[in-house]
């Protein structure tokens, strides 16, 4: 999408968050590479603990980051509140599921799993608003192609997670049919501004999400788990953030 001169203070601003962005990335990274050593059944051991301040601290700050640059990018410039709302709403709640799944323990994995869960149904909620106000549709072939192999991976998923998951297998199959919706709902729209990235963030978090939950309830830790989770997790929510500025930002030209 092309700036005039009026957007460039947003521009500059955009890259300063980015680069704000790529620091507590690399800060993450960092202490996990020096810290964090990977257990069976996604526990971790920290040493010394204070690199998992660190990284905790990081942690909490890619979603207020990825939220402040949405919401100046579409600082009176779109007229489409609605959406914005909800996309501010999804990440408030996959903030919340970030801060909670540093803490250990059943209970801080559900409430964590709950959080995403309910950003998940907000993220479907924008891509349902979109579709009922004027956004296109892909051509059928993709639409098939997509949910051909997005429907093959949920019996998968169901036969290899639900015994290991024990008491949290109904919550962790519920959890994988809304994420695989909301990846669906991303390959179901037309091609547009945004729209590439907006598939690519959603195939990214279900990737994400997929290797947490085989690394959690899986017999030996996913060699370099915590990297893979957290790389596809940050790719995912930089590339849905971007999509759908680009996706609001065009729908507010054209209602000009």
């Amino acid at each position: 999408m092309k700036y005039g001169p009026s957007l460039e203070p947003t521009m500059r601003a955009d890259r300063s968050l980015d680069a704000a962005l790529v620091t507590v990335v690399i800060a993450l990274f960092v202490a996990a590479g020096f810290g964090l050593k990977e257990l069976p059944g996604g526990a971790s051991e920290w040493m010394p603990k204070e690199w998992k301040g660190v990284h905790d601290c990081a942690k909490g700050l890619i979603l207020p980051l990825l939220a402040l640059r949405f919401g100046l990018a579409l600082s009176n410039r779109s007229e489409d509140r609605v959406l914005r709302n909800r996309i501010l709403t999804a990440m408030g709640l996959c903030w919340i599921g970030d801060v909670t799944l540093t803490f250990s323990g059943e209970t801080a994995f559900l409430i964590g799993l709950v959080s995403f869960l309910a950003g998940h149904v907000m993220f479907l909620l924008s891509f349902r608003h979109l579709f009922t106000h004027d956004w296109g549709w892909s051509p059928r072939r993709v639409q098939i192609i997509a949910g051909a192999l997005l429907c093959g991976l949920l019996p998968v998923v169901a036969h290899s997670l639900w015994e290991p998951a024990g008491d949290l297998a109904p919550a962790v199959m519920v959890y994988a049919f809304v994420i695989t919706a909301m990846a669906y709902a991303a390959w179901r729209l037309a091609s547009g501004p945004g729209v590439l990235l907006l598939r690519l963030g959603t195939t990214a978090f279900l990737a994400s999400d997929l290797i947490l939950a085989f690394g959690r309830f899986g017999e030996a830790p996913i060699p370099n788990g915590h990297f893979w989770v957290m790389g596809t997790y940050i790719v995912a929510q930089w590339a849905l953030t971007v999509g759908f500025t680009e996706v609001a930002l065009h729908r507010g030209a054209t209602r000009r």
